[in-house]
């Protein structure tokens, strides 16, 4: 099946996405074009068709928004769905663990790992090579002493962001996955960058 690339500017922010028919392969935003497509485009399944396409579809629309809206530091809920058929068991269940940490927590990557069976760094290269940020919220995963950790697009960004998702939660709260507690830290808790 062919794979289509689509980019568009919204304000200030260049949003690009790969599709396969209904499902999303890849996001990504940057305030360029090209740092929008580039590492979506260097993702691609190794040797897989695809094409620009110059006009927006709705379901395009649809997951520009929902980026455009987590950037704002809005709630979002979503009908698209992502495919993960092409990334490896052990990141995936990262990604899906990292779906649920609510707008205002941010989780830990030495949590992640507990709940998903892994290690830290594993969690780590999870949240550095995520395929749909911002829609699997990588931002929200810190290191252990609550520092931000490390971010594609720059530690201030991932401040910028959280900032802005930050919803005067005070107590830390526990969201329960196949036995185990993964806890959620608010965000007035992280350390800001330096």
């Amino acid at each position: 099946m062919m794979l289509n690339v689509y980019c568009e500017r919204i304000g200030q922010t260049w949003y690009g996405a790969v599709f396969d028919g209904t499902k999303v392969v890849a996001t990504n935003f940057a305030r360029s074009k090209e740092d929008a497509l580039r590492p979506i485009c260097k993702g691609l399944p190794y040797e897989a068709p695809f094409e620009t396409i110059e006009k927006p579809s709705a379901l395009s629309m649809e997951v520009f928004r929902a980026m455009s809206a987590i950037l704002d530091g809005r709630d979002v809920s979503f009908n698209f769905e992502l495919d993960m058929s092409r990334i490896p068991r052990t990141t995936r269940r990262v990604l899906e663990l990292m779906s649920l940490i609510p707008t205002g927590y941010a989780a830990t990557y030495g949590g992640l790992a507990k709940v998903s069976g892994t290690g830290p760094r594993v969690a780590g290269h999870a949240c550095a090579t995520n395929p749909f940020p911002p829609i699997v919220p990588c931002h929200r995963v810190v290191a252990r002493d609550l520092s931000l950790g490390g971010y594609g697009g720059g530690l201030k960004l991932k401040w910028k962001i959280l900032r802005k998702e930050d919803r005067g939660f005070k107590d830390v709260s526990n969201v329960k996955i196949s036995g185990k507690l993964l806890p959620l830290f608010p965000i007035s808790c992280l350390k800001p960058p330096a």
